[in-house]
Protein backbone atom coordinates (compact mmCIF):
# COMPACT_ATOMS: atom_id res chain seq x y z
CA UNK A 1 0.00 0.00 0.00
CA UNK A 2 3.01 2.06 0.79
CA UNK A 3 4.67 1.27 -2.26
CA UNK A 4 1.94 2.49 -4.51
CA UNK A 5 1.25 6.14 -2.53
CA UNK A 6 4.53 6.28 -3.32
CA UNK A 7 4.75 5.19 -6.84
CA UNK A 8 1.27 7.54 -7.52
CA UNK A 9 2.88 10.72 -5.51
CA UNK A 10 6.39 10.09 -7.61
CA UNK A 11 4.36 10.16 -10.84
CA UNK A 12 1.91 12.88 -9.97
CA UNK A 13 5.57 14.75 -9.12
CA UNK A 14 7.00 14.03 -12.39
CA UNK A 15 3.78 15.19 -14.02
CA UNK A 16 4.16 18.51 -12.34
CA UNK A 17 7.79 19.24 -12.73
CA UNK A 18 7.30 18.01 -16.44
CA UNK A 19 4.74 20.48 -16.74
CA UNK A 20 6.48 23.34 -15.95
CA UNK A 21 9.12 22.99 -18.46
CA UNK A 22 7.72 20.89 -21.21
CA UNK A 23 4.47 18.80 -21.56
CA UNK A 24 4.82 14.90 -20.47
CA UNK A 25 4.57 13.05 -23.39
CA UNK A 26 7.67 15.23 -24.73
CA UNK A 27 9.64 14.37 -21.52
CA UNK A 28 9.18 10.90 -21.78
CA UNK A 29 10.04 10.56 -25.22
CA UNK A 30 13.21 12.86 -24.88
CA UNK A 31 14.32 12.64 -21.25
CA UNK A 32 15.53 9.17 -20.25
CA UNK A 33 15.49 9.99 -16.69
CA UNK A 34 11.81 11.58 -16.67
CA UNK A 35 11.12 7.96 -18.95
CA UNK A 36 13.01 6.13 -16.26
CA UNK A 37 11.17 7.14 -13.18
CA UNK A 38 7.74 7.16 -14.80
CA UNK A 39 8.21 3.37 -16.25
CA UNK A 40 9.88 2.45 -12.72
CA UNK A 41 6.56 3.82 -10.89
CA UNK A 42 4.85 1.98 -13.52
CA UNK A 43 6.10 -1.32 -12.68
CA UNK A 44 5.94 -1.03 -9.06
CA UNK A 45 2.13 -0.64 -9.08
CA UNK A 46 -0.05 -3.25 -10.34
CA UNK A 47 -2.50 -1.22 -10.70
CA UNK A 48 -1.03 1.31 -13.18
CA UNK A 49 0.68 -1.40 -14.61
CA UNK A 50 -2.59 -3.06 -15.40
CA UNK A 51 -4.21 0.02 -16.53
CA UNK A 52 -1.24 0.48 -19.04
CA UNK A 53 -1.92 -3.26 -20.36
CA UNK A 54 -4.71 -2.27 -20.90
CA UNK A 55 -4.07 1.01 -22.85
CA UNK A 56 -2.25 -0.82 -25.14
CA UNK A 57 -4.51 -3.77 -26.03
CA UNK A 58 -6.91 -1.67 -27.26
CA UNK A 59 -5.80 -0.37 -30.61
CA UNK A 60 -4.20 -3.26 -33.36
CA UNK A 61 -1.10 -0.62 -33.56
CA UNK A 62 -0.05 -1.40 -30.42
CA UNK A 63 -1.75 -4.76 -29.53
CA UNK A 64 0.39 -6.17 -31.62
CA UNK A 65 3.35 -4.71 -31.06
CA UNK A 66 3.15 -5.16 -27.42
CA UNK A 67 2.06 -9.41 -28.15
CA UNK A 68 4.93 -9.26 -30.75
CA UNK A 69 7.33 -8.35 -27.72
CA UNK A 70 6.20 -10.48 -25.19
CA UNK A 71 6.30 -13.45 -27.67
CA UNK A 72 9.96 -12.51 -28.41
CA UNK A 73 11.18 -12.90 -24.87
CA UNK A 74 11.19 -16.55 -24.14
CA UNK A 75 10.31 -16.80 -20.83
CA UNK A 76 7.29 -14.58 -21.08
CA UNK A 77 6.32 -16.84 -24.16
CA UNK A 78 6.67 -19.63 -21.89
CA UNK A 79 4.26 -18.09 -19.64
CA UNK A 80 1.70 -17.17 -21.91
CA UNK A 81 1.86 -20.24 -23.80
CA UNK A 82 1.68 -22.62 -20.11
CA UNK A 83 -1.61 -19.94 -19.44
CA UNK A 84 -2.77 -20.53 -23.11
CA UNK A 85 -2.54 -24.22 -22.34
CA UNK A 86 -4.61 -24.18 -19.23
CA UNK A 87 -7.81 -21.99 -20.57
CA UNK A 88 -9.74 -24.35 -22.77
CA UNK A 89 -11.05 -21.18 -24.21
CA UNK A 90 -7.65 -20.18 -25.05
CA UNK A 91 -6.62 -22.96 -26.72
CA UNK A 92 -10.23 -23.47 -28.77
CA UNK A 93 -9.16 -20.23 -30.44
CA UNK A 94 -5.81 -21.20 -30.77
CA UNK A 95 -6.35 -24.69 -32.56
CA UNK A 96 -9.45 -23.01 -34.18
CA UNK A 97 -6.73 -20.29 -35.82
CA UNK A 98 -4.44 -23.35 -36.38
CA UNK A 99 -6.72 -25.12 -38.75
CA UNK A 100 -7.78 -22.72 -40.66
CA UNK A 101 -4.04 -23.20 -42.60
CA UNK A 102 -3.77 -26.54 -44.52
CA UNK A 103 -0.64 -27.46 -43.31
CA UNK A 104 -0.74 -26.66 -39.80
CA UNK A 105 -4.40 -28.39 -40.06
CA UNK A 106 -2.47 -31.92 -40.81
CA UNK A 107 0.14 -31.50 -37.87
CA UNK A 108 -2.52 -30.88 -35.75
CA UNK A 109 -4.48 -33.69 -36.70
CA UNK A 110 -1.23 -35.68 -36.77
CA UNK A 111 -0.72 -34.38 -32.99
CA UNK A 112 -4.45 -35.44 -32.16
CA UNK A 113 -3.60 -38.99 -33.74
CA UNK A 114 -0.43 -39.18 -31.56
CA UNK A 115 -2.25 -38.55 -28.20
CA UNK A 116 -4.78 -40.74 -29.21
CA UNK A 117 -2.05 -43.40 -29.46
CA UNK A 118 -0.25 -42.70 -27.09
CA UNK A 119 -3.46 -42.93 -24.69
CA UNK A 120 -4.12 -46.18 -26.22
CA UNK A 121 -0.85 -48.09 -25.19
CA UNK A 122 -1.64 -47.54 -21.37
Amino acid sequence: MKRSRLAVLAVAALVVAAGCSADLATQLTSNEQVRTQVFDAIAANPQLSGQLVDRLMTADSTRIGTVDKMLANDEVAKQVIVRVAMSKDAMTLVIGAAVRDSAMRVHVLTLVKGIELAGKQR
